[in-house]
């Protein structure tokens, strides 16, 4: 949870209430979901599902995603929110009190602003809820390309480069790639669950971060690096953290008791990607080490780069968010661009001393056709029925907490090519 605002008389309210045997009061104030009733679902949204948001610990804006044409108007609002906290509406400054359940006009996209207070009211968090209309594929992209040369800024930018605890996020500035694949989201990485075990690290020192000026056309570019994860880590059996950037979900809430459940990959795509380039180089760290933080001798860390697409509704309809357990073999995968690896006869991976996927430190452009198992439905991807990932991590097992502390992987300029 992110705390914005402290009254200075909070220890002493503590203290008293402490004194008198009562349970304090909640100090969290966040929107945990959000949801809203139209009457016609299907005239609206693309699934049953999307009607519903679960808000996750870090974003303070919530988007409700719906057909191109849709017409939502007046409609009733409902926001889950932490226990003991209220709710008031923010128009033109004054906080005018919110009944859950209120109707509130989504006929724009026009944001609306919400306030809400913790149990102890010490604390408070700013929202902004709206609506976004997917464009018609029509006037879509076919082709999609990030530079990373402006799009990252910190987390906090109101603390200091080196201050503790902050750490880079990267979104994306072209509009048209924002409406066609990102809708309201970011780049994810894990630099949220890395502050968990590192606090003390300051932005330069976390496993994901901007490279000033050293992309292979000399703009700036992305840098993982496998670190560290120093006491804390080890205490959780989580001893080093893989550099990632990767399109989906991070939920930090659920980071140190399930990290690859935490990662969930993947955003809807209305197009069919055929083929995937990205400039890359690395270095690899020295000493790889398993789980326990042993040294494994003979075996050499290797990078993961890749593109997946995947059917993102089961048979019953239900929604199929992959994670880090199923993101690369789940049964609902359609299409796949990866860096080889080694692999079992039956296609899994398998730790190797032999890398033959071909990044060196020097960079070099990497051509990716995307592979298709099946052909993609028409009517579901009109529907908003796939999702595809582009996923990046400085050590390829680095999901199970195992490779090369130091092993360092540089991204830049990435291209998706689409067949339509």
């Amino acid at each position: 949870m992110k705390k914005l605002l402290a009254l200075p008389l909070m220890a002493a309210t503590l203290a008293l209430a402490s004194c008198f045997g009562e349970e304090p009061l909640n100090t969290e104030c966040d929107i945990e979901k959000a949801s809203i009733h139209v009457d016609d679902v299907e005239a609206v949204f693309y699934n049953d599902f999307d009607s519903t948001k679960v808000v996750l610990y870090d974003a303070d804006s919530i988007g409700f995603f719906v057909r191109p044409r849709a017409e939502v108007g007046s409609v009733p609002l409902h926001l889950h929110v932490t226990p003991g906290a209220i709710i008031f509406r923010i128009d033109n400054n004054l906080e005018l009190p919110f009944v859950n359940g209120s109707n509130v006009d989504f006929s724009t996209e026009a944001p609306h602003y919400f306030r809400v207070y913790s149990e102890d009211r010490m604390w408070h968090r700013d929202y902004k809820v709206c609506v976004v209309h997917d464009i018609d594929p029509t006037f879509g992209h076919k082709f999609f390309r990030f530079d990373f040369n402006s799009n990252y800024a910190l987390y906090d930018p109101s603390k200091p480069l080196d201050a503790k605890g902050n750490y880079f996020v990267w979104t994306e500035t072209d509009s048209m790639i924002v409406a066609d694949f990102f809708g309201s989201e970011s780049w994810k990485c894990g630099n949220p669950g890395f502050k968990l075990s590192k606090s003390s690290a300051k932005p330069l020192d976390y496993p994901s971060i901007p490279a000033y000026g050293e992309g292979p056309d000399g703009t700036d570019c992305v840098k993982l690096e496998t670190k560290d994860t120093g006491a804390f880590g080890n205490m959780v059996d989580m001893r080093i953290a893989s550099g990632s950037l990767f399109s989906g979900y991070f939920d930090v809430t659920n980071a140190l008791k399930n990290a690859r459940k935490a990662t969930q990959f993947g955003l809807p795509f209305k197009h069919k990607p055929s083929m995937f380039r990205v400039w890359l180089k690395c270095e690899i760290g020295e000493k790889f080490q398993d789980k326990a933080g042993k040294p494994v001798e003979g075996v050499i860390d290797e990078p993961d780069a890749y593109v997946v697409v995947y059917r993102n509704r089961d048979e019953q309809g239900g929604q199929v968010l992959l994670d880090g357990d199923d993101v690369l073999s789940s049964p609902y995968i359609i299409g796949m661009a990866r860096l080889a690896h080694n692999y079992t006869a039956d296609g899994r991976d398998q730790i190797g001393n032999n890398p033959i996927h071909g990044v060196t430190s020097e960079w070099q452009l990497f051509e990716l056709p995307v592979v298709y198992t099946e052909e993609l439905d028409q009517d579901i991807l009109a529907n908003n029925g796939y999702s595809m990932i582009i996923g990046f991590a400085s050590s390829w097992q680095g999901a199970y907490f195992t490779g090369a502390i130091g092993t360092k992987l540089w991204i830049d300029n990435i291209e998706i090519e689409c067949e339509y």
